[in-house]
C-alpha cells in the first residue's frame, strides 16, 4: 500500500506529508481548496503528465515522494521485478522532480528510471480514476482484461498471447530460410561456374608474387648471364682486375706492418677484403655457370600468371580476395544443402504453434461468451445498488469474418491476434428504453466511476492493482445511492487501498482515514493544506459537510452518527 506521499513546491502545496492508511482513505474539502492537486501530484509520482506549470511560483523545482509497502510474498514484487525494479526491505520509494525548465526526473529506489519505466511502474501499483482524465475504462484494449480477470481466464489468455507470438516468430523464421533459400537456387549455377573456375587453376598464397619474380629472372636470363660474367672479369680474372689490384696493396701494407706494427690492423681488414673479393667474384661465376635458357619453364609461368590475374580481377582484384571468393562459395554450397532441412523443420514447427494458437483461441472465445453473461448480470446489480438502477450493462464479443483469417470455427474463419479471436467492448444504457453504446460515447464521468467501482468489486480478488484512487466518485448521487457508494468503497477496502476524494458524508463517515484540505492566506499567498483527521476533527468536518460552514448542533449529532 501507500504509506507516505511527501509533496513539495507543487502547484498550491509549499510542503506537506500525508500518512496514508490501510483500507479506506477519504479526502475531504471546500471546492477549490486544491484536493485534486493531491492527487494530481500522487499521478505525477506514478509517471503521469507533469510539467513546468506544476512547479510553485518562485520555486526552482518541485518533488513528490511516495513511499509504497508490501509484505515480502506480495505478487507485486514479482511484477516489479519484471520491469528492472526491485523492493528494499518490502518498500519501494518513487521519486519525481519537476524543473521550471519542463526537465523532470524519476527515481525508484534510488535508480534512475526512464518516464516509460515509471509509468509501467506506476501501473503495477495504482489505477487512478479522474474525473478530469481518460482512465481505464475508456480504453477498449482493457475491456479484455476485466472479461479475463472476472472468468479467471488470465492464464489461457496469457496462453494464447504467448502462442501468436511463436507462431510469428516462427512464420518469419521460415520466411526468412525460404528467401535465403531462393537466392541460393537462382545463384546456383553461377556459383558452380565460379568454383569450378577457380578450383582449376587452384591458386595458392602468395603463388602470384612467387610466380611475378621468377618471370622477371626468366625473361632477363641473357642479361644476368652476360652482366655477372663481365663483373668476375673485372673483379678477378681480368688483368688489373680488383683482385689484382687489392692483393698489390696488401703486399705493400703488410711490408709497412713489418715496420710500425700499429698497421697490423689495417693490414689484416685489407687481407680480409681481398678473400671477400675472391669469394664474390666466385659466386658471380658460379651464377653464371648455372643460368640456363627453359623457354618451354618461361611460357608455363606467363601463361599461370595471366590465369591468376585475371582471376585477381574477376574476383575482387587480389590473390586473397580469390581465395576468399572461393571459400565464401564453398560455404554457400554447404549452407544450401543445409538449408532445405532446416526449412523443413521450421515448417513442421510453425504449423505446430499454429494449432496449438487455434485450439486455444477456440478454449478462450468458449471461456469468454460464458464469463460475459456472468459478467453482465453481476455488474448491473452492483450498478443498481449505486443508483443505476435501470442501467443495461453489456459484454459484446465483437468477431471478424475474414477469408485468411488464422482460426476456423463452424466452417468460417476468423481474424484472430495475440488478443485472441474477438474484441471485446461494454455497452451500456443508462436509461430505460435506450439501446446499449459504446461507454466512451455517453458514459458520464460520474457513470464511469460507478461502473469502475462495481467492475472492481466483482474482480477484487483477482486484480492485479492494490491501490485505486478515486476523484469525486460521488458525482451525481445523494442519499441512500451515497450510503451504497461508501459501503462498496468500505467493502473493497478489504482487498485494496482506496483513496477517494468525496463531497459526501454518508462515504466519508465510512472511511478508515479521513484527511482535510483547506486553502489558506498566508503573506499575500496562497497555500493548501492537509490534515489528518481525529475523531473529533472528523465529526466537526461530517458535519461541515452536511450544514456548510454554519455548523448546528443537529449537524454535529448526525456526524457522529454516521460515524457509529
Amino acid at each position: 500500500m501507500l504509506t507516505r506521499l511527501y509533496i513539495k513546491n507543487f502547484a498550491l502545496i509549499e510542503e506537506l506529508q500525508l500518512e496514508f492508511g490501510p483500507g479506506f482513505n477519504t479526502i475531504t474539502g471546500e471546492t477549490g481548496a486544491g484536493k485534486s492537486i493531491v492527487l494530481s501530484a500522487l499521478e505525477a509520482v506514478l509517471g503521469g503528465q507533469a510539467g513546468a506549470e506544476l512547479v510553485r511560483q518562485g520555486a526552482d523545482k518541485a518533488l513528490i515522494e511516495g513511499v509504497f509497502e508490501f509484505p515480502a510474498d506480495h505478487p507485486v514484487a514479482a511484477r516489479l521485478e519484471e520491469v528492472g525494479v526491485a523492493l528494499e526491505e518490502g518498500q519501494l520509494i518513487l521519486r519525481r522532480e519537476l524543473s521550471t525548465q519542463g526537465r523532470t526526473r524519476a527515481l525508484a529506489n534510488g535508480l534512475t528510471l526512464s518516464l516509460k519505466q515509471l509509468r509501467q511502474v506506476g501501473a503495477l501499483l495504482a489505477d487512478l480514476h479522474s474525473q478530469h482524465e481518460h482512465h481505464s475504462l475508456l480504453d477498449t484494449g482493457l475491456h479484455a482484461l476485466f472479461l479475463d480477470a472476472f472468468g479467471g481466464l488470465g492464464p489461457q489468455a496469457g496462453e494464447v498471447a504467448r502462442l501468436f507470438g511463436e507462431w510469428g516468430q516462427s512464420r518469419q523464421r521460415a520466411e526468412e530460410l525460404r528467401t535465403e533459400r531462393e537466392g541460393l537456387r537462382r545463384a546456383e549455377e553461377l556459383r558452380a561456374f565460379q568454383l569450378q573456375e577457380i578450383r582449376q587453376l587452384n591458386p595458392a598464397p602468395g603463388e602470384e608474387e612467387k610466380l611475378a619474380q621468377e618471370l622477371r629472372v626468366l625473361e632477363n636470363l641473357e642479361t644476368l648471364a652476360e652482366t655477372t660474367a663481365q663483373l668476375g672479369e673485372l673483379l678477378y680474372q681480368a688483368e688489373g682486375s680488383v683482385a689484382e689490384s687489392l692483393a698489390k696493396a696488401r703486399r705493400q701494407l703488410e711490408r709497412l706492418a713489418e715496420t710500425d706494427p700499429r698497421l697490423q690492423p689495417q693490414a689484416a681488414a685489407l687481407a680480409d677484403l681481398v678473400y671477400r673479393v675472391e669469394d664474390l667474384a666466385g659466386g658471380l661465376s658460379a651464377y653464371t655457370r648455372h643460368l640456363e635458357t627453359r623457354p618451354e619453364r618461361r611460357e608455363a609461368v606467363r601463361e599461370r600468371l595471366d590465369g591468376l590475374r585475371r582471376l585477381s580481377q574477376k574476383y575482387g582484384g587480389s590473390p586473397e580476395a580469390v581465395l576468399e571468393q572461393m571459400r565464401q562459395l564453398e560455404h554457400q554450397e554447404s549452407r544450401a544443402d543445409r538449408l532445405d532441412e532446416e526449412l523443413r523443420r521450421t515448417q513442421t514447427e510453425t504449423e505446430k504453434f499454429l494449432h496449438d494458437f487455434q485450439a486455444a483461441c477456440l478454449a478462450l472465445s468458449a471461456g469468454r461468451r460464458k464469463a460475459a453473461q456472468s459478467l453482465s448480470a453481476v455488474v448491473e446489480k452492483s450498478l443498481a445498488k449505486l443508483g443505476m438502477e435501470q442501467t443495461v450493462f453489456v459484454v459484446e464479443l465483437q468477431e471478424e469474418d475474414q477469408p485468411e483469417g488464422l482460426v476456423e470455427r463452424e466452417g468460417r474463419r476468423f481474424r484472430a491476434d495475440g488478443g485472441g479471436m474477438e474484441r471485446v467492448e461494454f455497452f451500456i444504457s443508462p436509461n430505460l428504453g435506450e439501446a446499449p453504446r459504446p461507454l466512451a460515447r455517453i458514459a458520464s464521468g460520474g457513470e464511469l466511476s460507478r461502473l469502475m467501482l462495481a467492475l472492481k468489486e466483482v474482480i477484487a480478488d483477482r486484480d492485479r492493482v492494490f491501490i485505486l484512487v478515486f476523484d469525486e466518485i460521488d458525482t451525481g448521487v445523494s442519499g441512500r445511492v451515497a450510503a451504497a457508494v461508501g459501503k462498496k468503497l468500505r467493502s473493497l477496502a478489504a482487498t485494496h487501498q482506496i483513496i477517494a476524494i468525496t463531497h459526501l458524508p454518508q462515504i466519508a463517515g465510512l472511511a478508515h482515514t479521513h484527511f482535510s484540505v483547506r486553502k489558506r492566506q498566508r503573506q499575500g499567498r496562497t497555500f493548501t493544506e492537509v490534515h489528518l483527521l481525529d475523531e473529533q476533527g472528523r465529526a466537526e468536518e461530517l458535519a461541515k459537510l452536511l450544514a456548510g460552514e454554519k455548523v448546528s448542533a443537529s449537524a454535529r449529532q448526525h456526524a457522529q452518527e454516521l460515524l457509529r
